[in-house]
């Protein structure tokens, strides 16, 4: 009995349609209540006081970047990491996948004027300068009805494998159009 294999002409195809399928990132899941206050270096509630929002577009995704300065009213762990003016540098993300469902990254980040709490952690990148972080993806809570900031939904440009599969479309509809033509010549 002859076995049969895959092959070595088909292993670069094989390869590229592997590298064509992108895997699906999921969400993280909420953090309960324990796991947060354990997680947190900081926990605060404030009031922001200024924003600012950055927007990168990819082959696959839309990350937006929010930077908040907020003004602190209470600590309630980590009083000693609080600068004396009382404001914080915290840097907020969320991530649209044009594949998924729902966004990924910090739910509810607070808009301008808004009053939250929040669990923090320190960026590790920032040494000089602290930099915190809401713990994903609970990390904020809005505080009296506060208003949480819209993102309009940026679809990212069209990714490599919608073009490749488009061609390879255009390609095997003129291969059949050619191979029935042909025939057709040959019966006369």
């Amino acid at each position: 009995m002859k076995k049969r294999c895959l092959s070595p002409s088909l292993i670069p195809a094989f390869l590229f349609l592997l590298l064509l399928t992108e895997p699906m990132r999921a969400a993280l899941p909420p953090l309960s209540p324990e796991e947060r206050e354990a997680q947190a270096t900081l926990i605060v509630s404030g009031e922001v006081v200024g924003s600012r929002v950055m927007t990168l577009r990819k082959p696959v995704s839309t990350v937006t970047f929010v930077r908040l300065a907020a003004k602190v009213e209470s600590v309630e762990k980590g009083a000693e990491l609080v600068p004396g003016d009382q404001l914080l540098d915290i840097r907020c993300r969320r991530i649209g996948l044009h594949e998924a469902d729902g966004a990924q990254g910090h739910r509810d980040i607070p808009a301008e004027g808004s009053r939250f709490k929040m669990w923090l952690r320190k960026n590790p990148e920032s040494p000089d300068e602290p930099q915190w972080e809401p713990l994903e993806p609970n990390g904020i809570e809005l505080l009296d009805g506060s208003a949480a900031m819209t993102f309009r939904e940026a679809y990212p440009p069209r990714s490599m494998r919608e073009y490749t599969i488009g061609g390879i479309i255009g390609i095997a509809t003129f291969v059949a159009l050619a191979i029935f033509l042909w025939r057709r010549r040959a019966v006369r």
